[in-house]
């Protein structure tokens, strides 16, 4: 359906030695299942909830139902062409495009990979027709926070989920009538976004 406008996004090289292509499930799950550890502390060792693997199969038609939604699976490599970050996100309505899993290895961190990742990902969401972009974040994730703050994000929720423990919603809001609306609905200053993370 996207791959078209995918491939004039990627693949990309965010920085020197860092390109960031657009992969599927079957590419992206064997990263996953050997980099996760490296890149967080598991959630069972925080004392969040994991369902019990007997409960699961009650489960299954609605995540059949959900899979089908529509997903982005982006792997960062280095120049040795190893895998090390990703970003995975989904479809959470009509028009808001939620970012669900970035990671990058602590190695490869604090170089402006993420902030280079975001200015080329939001126009690309945009260009999918996206209007809102979401994503939740531990409260203690500074460098995310401070770097989707950066960026144009608004802080739009605070939650607490037995899953993932308390969290800080982010919002982006591509059309500015969109953004205007907010602003007023909470009576808010207008924050001039960098022009770089909107669409040409």
């Amino acid at each position: 359906m996207f791959e078209e406008i995918r491939e004039r996004y990627f693949p990309v090289e965010l920085r020197p030695g860092i390109v960031v292509r657009a992969v599927d499930y079957q590419t992206i799950a064997p990263v996953w299942a050997k980099m996760s550890d490296d890149m967080e502390t598991p959630f069972a060792d925080l004392g969040l909830y994991s369902m019990p693997g007997e409960q699961q199969p009650c489960t299954q038609l609605l995540h059949e139902v959900y899979s089908r939604l529509h997903r982005e699976y982006i792997l960062f490599y280095s120049k040795a062409d190893e895998p090390v970050g990703w970003s995975y996100g989904l479809m959470q309505d009509a028009i808001t495009y939620f970012m669900s899993w970035s990671a990058i290895l602590p190695a490869y961190r604090r170089r402006g990979i993420y902030s280079a990742f975001l200015r080329h990902f939001l126009p690309y969401l945009q260009a999918l027709g996206y209007e809102r972009v979401t994503s939740n974040h531990m409260v203690t994730n500074r460098p995310v926070l401070i770097a989707k703050l950066k960026a144009g994000f608004h802080v739009t929720a605070v939650s607490l989920d037995e899953r993932f423990g308390a969290q800080v919603q982010l919002t982006y809001f591509f059309d500015p009538e969109r953004y205007e609306g907010f602003t007023r609905a909470f009576s808010l200053d207008r924050f001039e976004r960098p022009s770089r993370y909107r669409e040409a």
